[in-house]
């Protein structure tokens, strides 16, 4: 949808008289720049933005209330504290071995995308890729005490979109652009769960995960930030803020009243699962780096999820979501559409590999 007129995004009471605003309002929906009522400097100016926020924080609260007496309580405490689980050796020491090995002779789909100057590439996971070549990586996706986490981060119940991730983090782009990643953002107004399970050590010059502590918790100064930020949000000119993500200081972090940010720094065979509606970054690297990891993605509707099954637990999607994303990329690049970019050359490259096999579990036939 092409975005409103500047002058439409102000007539707040216009837009209540639109009855699609109403589904907008309860919607996951977070890009200000899209028209409508969710871009109304204002209607966000007395607290449409904040209303929505503490309302899912509420729903999402409630439900993680249920959820707790099913889970580790040590773990489900740190995440009440900080916003993130630290598990360290999630894997056996076999299962990871075998994990890396299967990598190291992978022959996936790749997709790639290019926020200069870093590069991602991800092979998305389904039960229909693994089951009969990957049996580690099966057993991993499928892992029910990981999906518990997850829905305990996220707050509400869901398939995960599940990929191994390369990072490729140049030291600098030529064009003289700043990865987006490595600015402290929220993804969205809402909690939403992202897992990592590194599969090598990440150290301080690696380019790791950062998040800053407690940033999950929606504290009077933090709806205060919110508030002002979401009154001029449309017109900002961060497109990514522009668009519900938002990027804050770390003076308006210290502000909101948060604990200290946490770095990363792991060895191999360290899961770390984070609300990401907390605030997070990847660090800024001193020099190129490649960082080889299984990613899990759980994003859903707030407000209704826990009414309806996710869109990957349907079961004609369940088992084979991964290959028909896949094609749908595919098709995008075909009509040049931006998107994620399908790679012919399957697999994991060899600087990708580099970090596996000096992985420790590895034993000499592995490598």
């Amino acid at each position: 949808m092409k975005p409103f007129p500047a002058f439409a995004r102000d007539w707040g009471w216009f837009w209540l008289l639109w009855p699609p605003s109403w589904w907008a309002i309860l919607s996951s929906s977070k890009d200000f720049t899209s028209g409508g009522v969710l871009g109304s400097r204002v209607l966000n100016g007395v607290g449409l933005h904040v209303w929505r926020k503490r309302l899912a924080n509420k729903l999402c609260s409630r439900r993680r209330a249920r959820m707790r007496a099913h889970l580790p309580s040590e773990t489900t405490r740190q995440w009440d504290q900080t916003g993130y689980m630290r598990i360290d050796d999630f894997l056996e020491l076999d299962q990871w071995a075998g994990l890396c090995g299967e990598l190291l002779h992978a022959t996936f789909q790749m997709a790639e995308m290019t926020q200069p100057p870093a590069v991602t590439r991800r092979a998305y996971l389904d039960a229909n890729t693994c089951q009969h070549r990957y049996p580690n990586l099966l057993q991993l996706i499928t892992d029910d005490r990981l999906i518990g986490l997850l829905h305990y981060a996220a707050g509400y119940p869901g398939r995960p979109v599940v990929a191994v991730q390369c990072v490729h983090s140049a030291l600098e782009d030529p064009t003289g652009q700043a990865d987006p990643q490595t600015e402290w953002h929220s993804d969205t107004f809402h909690s939403a769960a992202k897992a990592w399970l590194f599969l090598h050590a990440v150290g301080a010059e690696d380019g790791p995960f950062s998040y800053w502590s407690g940033s999950h918790k929606t504290t009077a100064q933090r709806l205060q930030w919110e508030l002002a930020a979401s009154e001029t949000a449309a017109s900002h000119p961060n497109r990514l803020h522009a668009r519900g993500s938002f990027r804050a200081s770390e003076e308006d972090l210290v502000a909101m009243g948060y604990g200290d940010p946490m770095v990363a720094t792991v060895p191999g065979n360290t899961l770390i699962i984070a609300d990401t509606s907390g605030f997070h970054r990847r660090m800024p690297s001193p020099r190129t780096t490649v960082r080889v990891e299984v990613y899990f993605s759980l994003r859903r509707n707030p407000y209704w999820a826990g009414l309806f099954p996710s869109l990957l637990g349907w079961p004609v999607l369940r088992a084979r979501w991964a290959g028909w994303l896949f094609a749908w990329y595919v098709w995008l690049h075909a009509r040049g559409t931006p998107s994620w970019i399908p790679r012919e050359a399957p697999g994991l490259t060899d600087s990708e590999k580099q970090g596996l096999r000096a992985s420790a579990p590895l034993n000499s036939t592995l490598r």
